[in-house]
């Protein structure tokens, strides 16, 4: 989430990349995956909420991370807007799973077999999984730590991505809705009140301020003179500082993330799963990319308050 002046920026930044043809480096998947193989992945977090090196930048204190699982699914062209359909694998990639005997599971849309990670090295101590009535990995969510926004972090999770079925599609752009927290319980009604309450990393130590102070011409709002750690404040972190979302309007719409604060430029964090198999001389000369992304619906279900609890409800660390 960034603050009126910083948002300007950002968006004639976002313009100018888009232009240029230049991938965004804010919240991104670390590497391309092959289509039926597993993967050892992260999301790549490459600055705090309200940019890299402005002075009114902010911790992030933890992320959250929905996949297109099961059938709350939009397919769309490689456009990322020209809808093929809703829901299940749309014939273009596998949904059967099989169980550890090799017989298939009923079919219940696609599935990437999400696994989070504990322990792992990253800026946070925690991840939690949240799960749909079937135990499958709907979203992941990173807490209890905290990155200098001057630093970067890779959160982690294993995937295995399903097959492609249909050979003319040479990769799938598998869109992921990001949320990166820098601070929790507010809302375009609320966000300077309070308290922000100082940062830790994963060890429960304070978090520095790095940015040079003499280069950004002044300290930050939430910084001690002197200290150079970021410090509570009783009225709040300021207004409009609470989080980045990397998706854009949701397919749908959402009860919940429609907070036209936040900021929804044309990007999604994009996880691009290729296929081997892809065959251009059985394709009329050419093949085809598509995107698959969460619907609104999934937002709203899975990423629901109750869910990002270990945020504003948690003991420790915030």
């Amino acid at each position: 989430m960034i603050g009126s002046k910083l948002k300007g920026l950002a968006f004639c930044s976002v313009v100018a990349l888009l232009a240029s043809g230049q991938a965004l480096a804010h919240t991104g998947v670390r590497d391309a995956v092959t289509a039926g193989s597993s993967s050892y992945n992260g999301f790549t977090i490459t600055h705090g909420c309200g940019g890299d090196t402005d002075p009114n930048s902010y911790p992030v204190i933890g992320q959250s991370a929905i996949f297109p699982q099961g059938d709350n699914v939009v397919w769309k062209e490689s456009n990322g807007t020209t809808v093929i359909g809703h829901g299940g694998g749309q014939g273009i990639m596998d949904t059967i799973v099989l169980d550890h005997t090799g017989a298939p599971l009923p079919d219940a849309g696609v599935n990437w077999s999400v696994t989070g990670y504990n322990g792992f090295s990253s800026a946070f101590a925690t991840s939690n999984e949240i799960v749909n009535s079937l135990g499958v990995v709907q979203a992941l969510v990173w807490k209890d730590g905290a990155m200098t926004p001057s630093m970067n972090t890779i959160t982690p999770f294993k995937i295995t991505a399903p097959k492609i079925k249909d050979n003319c599609v040479s990769a799938v752009k598998v869109r992921i809705g990001v949320i990166n927290y820098c601070d929790v319980n507010k809302n375009a009604a609320n966000d300077i009140k309070g308290p922000y309450k100082a940062p830790k990393d994963a060890f429960g130590r304070a978090v520095p301020f790095t940015n040079d102070i003499a280069l950004t011409g002044g300290i930050q709002q939430n910084v001690t003179p002197g200290s150079l750690v970021y410090k509570d404040i009783r009225a709040g972190n300021g207004d409009n500082n609470r989080a980045d979302w990397w998706f854009m309007a949701l397919d749908g719409g959402s009860a919940l993330y429609n907070d036209p604060d936040l900021l929804q430029p044309a990007y999604w964090t994009t996880m691009t799963v290729n296929n081997t198999a892809a065959n251009i001389a059985l394709c009329g000369g050419a093949t085809r990319t598509v995107t698959v992304e969460p619907t609104g619906v999934a937002f709203d279900q899975f990423l629901t308050p109750a869910n990002v609890a270990p945020f504003s409800l948690g003991a420790t660390n915030l």
